[in-house]
């Protein structure tokens, strides 16, 4: 065979292959707008622009303005330590990743609370307040009901989730932090920017002590997180 026939031989394969590879995509796109309904047809991103929306962490979501909630992945928020009030920029870019950084910070206090367990969902009791947690904060620090922790609550409004800062005592672990904080702190709590890439999953929980004079803070990862809405 000369090198002609092979070169048409490879051409015919690859539109072969083009042509699978598009029966695929319409029939997924099909799918979607069936599944999605009628009122909600599938709308390729492709050649759009990169959209950019502000909003303000509620616990689970970020809100923009219109009251339009995005996901914001549990893990990104456990890891980087949000809690209500944060503002954040969502990227939502030509291929439909969304790029999340935080850009305003709220002041934060800090408490101590023990972790409970109830209606499916696990809280932080500090006296006779209840705080919801993120169960993936719950499971990256290998919490268990009555473990001891420092949570972190806005400083200026009444919230009703929480941020696990660090763990003060678990049992299941046989850990005992004895410099944490022992009382309400209500100096503002600034964390720096955050741009993540990519999520990072890691069962391993820091833990970071401090001395009697200084509390180091876990320090947040640089690298920016993108998720894909499928």
């Amino acid at each position: 065979m000369s090198n002609s026939e092979d070169k048409s031989q490879q051409i015919a394969e690859l539109e072969q292959i083009v042509k699978e590879a598009e029966a695929r995509l319409n029939q997924a796109r099909a799918m979607l707008t069936q599944v999605a309904g009628a009122s909600q047809p599938y709308v390729s991103v492709a050649g759009q622009a990169e959209k950019v929306v502000l909003g303000e962490f509620t616990g689970e979501y970020m809100v923009d303005e219109t009251k339009k909630q995005y996901p914001v992945p549990a893990n990104y928020a456990s890891k980087s330590k949000l809690i209500e009030g944060d503002q954040l920029k969502l990227t939502i870019t030509a291929d439909g990743a969304f790029i999340y950084k935080q850009i305003g910070p709220a002041p934060r206090r800090r408490a101590i609370g023990n972790i409970i367990y109830q209606d499916n969902s696990y809280f932080a009791k500090v006296g006779n307040e209840l705080y919801r947690l993120l169960t993936a904060s719950v499971t990256y620090f290998r919490l268990s009901p009555g473990d001891e922790v420092t949570i972190l609550t806005p400083l200026t409004k009444k919230s009703e989730w929480a941020a696990i800062e660090n763990v003060v005592s678990a049992q299941a672990l046989g850990i005992v932090n004895t410099h944490a904080p022992s009382n309400l702190n209500d100096t503002p709590e600034v964390s720096p920017n955050i741009d993540i890439d990519e999520e990072i999953v890691d069962d391993t929980p820091l833990l970071e002590e401090a001395s009697e004079d200084t509390k180091s803070e876990e320090e947040n990862t640089d690298e920016p997180l993108k998720i894909q809405p499928w």
